[in-house]
């Protein structure tokens, strides 16, 4: 069905006849799907950014209602790994997570293909983004703290602060000494993306153009969802979550690797699978009553107690993470 979502009560009724609502819709219309499903006394797996949703919690609570936040892969996924790697220590040093959507090869000019949105993947790459840092919450600039990382069957990449730790934030505060998120491409797209920001190509304020004002962003969103859209390549996602602690007075570490290649047989995007899969696994969860939790609920609170369940669920659709765990032996 077409409609408008920030049309209330139209969606409220539309809501009204399911048992429970998945909202894939970009981050900012999400808001309106939010109030909605409160409204119609329907839970709702939401896929975009949820912090700004927090102030919803209490009516959610009031009308009986679920809102799970930040519910595909990343957030979603890392936020789900990072708990339950979290919850296996007595004491938490260090979460880093690293995910990234990319092409199966890399295809000029910046070594990528839009899998998602162009408007998301533009914002993703401006602004300041939060990691924690000696247990303090700090901003960094995007697109810094380049290093190296490793996947299997893929081989180098790169990867760089974003700010997608979301939820995670308040979750685990003054529980983690260090943690961060950072974003996964393959060798040289962050130079050529800094490239392009340092210019001005993602400003936001109007710029002349014979006569005419243009926003300089939505000029870029037009011109890289045209030349990045993924075509005829396969894409792959690439996650590693690494949480490092104490358990039981030794050091040890849990470390979790997905690597998700395109469905041949169904023609899907990997960025597809990972993401939608994660948010259906957990709705059903929450349709079955297995997570009751009420009000605006982060999957790493609610999930992590059904994280046996919810890999498997994850395997029985071909998505499999290894887990590795290991002591580390002081010298």
């Amino acid at each position: 069905l077409r409609a408008d979502v920030k049309d209330l009560q139209a969606t409220k009724k539309l809501m009204g006849r399911c048992d429970i609502g998945v909202s894939a819709l970009p981050e900012g219309l999400n808001t309106f799907a939010c109030r909605a499903a409160i409204g119609a006394g329907v839970h709702l797996v939401d896929l975009s950014y949820g912090e700004q949703l927090s102030e919803l919690d209490a009516q959610a609570k009031r009308a009986g209602v679920t809102i799970m936040v930040d519910c595909g892969v990343a957030p979603g996924m890392t936020n789900i790994l990072a708990g339950y790697g979290a919850s296996l220590m007595d004491e938490v040093d260090d979460i880093r997570i690293v995910c990234g959507g990319i092409p199966q090869k890399p295809v000029p000019p910046l070594g990528y293909r839009i899998v998602w949105s162009a408007q998301g993947l533009v914002n993703m790459y401006c602004g300041k983004s939060k990691i924690v840092r000696d247990g303090r919450v700090v901003e960094v600039e995007t697109l810094s703290g380049l290093e190296e990382v490793e996947f299997p069957g893929i081989g180098r990449l790169e990867a760089f602060y974003t700010d997608g730790l979301s939820t995670l934030l308040s979750t685990m505060k003054g529980k983690v000494r260090n943690m961060h998120e950072k974003t996964a491409r393959y060798p040289g797209h962050a130079e050529k993306i800094l490239a392009m920001r340092d210019a001005g190509f993602f400003a936001t304020e109007p710029v002349e153009v014979e006569g005419v004002k243009v926003v300089p962003r939505d000029v870029a969103v037009s011109v890289l969802d045209r030349a990045l859209r993924l075509g005829d390549e396969k894409d792959v996602t690439v996650l590693r979550v690494d949480v490092s602690g104490k358990k039981d007075g030794r050091d040890v570490e849990h470390s979790f690797v997905m690597v998700d290649y395109f469905d041949e047989e169904r023609g899907m995007t990997s960025m597809a699978r990972t993401t939608g899969y994660t948010a259906a696994i957990v709705a059903r969860m929450i349709a079955r009553g297995e997570i009751q939790e009420r009000g605006v609920v982060p999957p790493e609170t609610a999930v992590v107690k059904m994280f046996k369940r919810f890999v498997s669920e994850l395997q029985d659709r071909g998505i499999e993470i290894e887990e590795t765990s290991r002591v580390k032996h002081s010298s």
